[in-house]
């Protein structure tokens, strides 16, 4: 995996998440409706969720979709009163990153 990636984010971030929450790569297939090797896949970076499944791990995790998409996202409880200005400023870098790099790749 590349460093500092969207996909590698996203794989961090899943990946601290569904040990936080004490479950196997099995477990959270299951929850989730998907093989536990998808899961690995995800977790990995060799493999990107589709939308329908992003929400349903975030529904199974209880985190917001855009936490799997910045550093330390896998922190983010969800509930209100925490400050999150720092984690959205860090996604939109991210983003930003991911969209120049795609860019410079394909010479536009």
């Amino acid at each position: 995996m590349e460093k500092n990636t969207l996909m590698t984010v996203f794989a961090m971030n899943l990946r601290e998440r569904r040990k936080k929450m004490g479950l196997t790569q099995s477990a959270l297939a299951l929850r989730i409706g998907v093989s536990p090797s998808f899961i690995t896949e995800l977790e990995t970076g060799r493999k990107a969720p589709s939308f329908s499944t992003l929400e349903r791990i975030a529904e199974e995790t209880g985190a917001p979709v855009w936490s799997f998409f910045c550093e330390g996202g896998h922190r983010v409880e969800g509930g209100e009163g925490r400050d999150l200005e720092p984690l959205l400023y860090r996604l939109k870098q991210n983003v930003g990153d991911a969209i120049e790099r795609t860019f410079q790749e394909e010479g536009v």
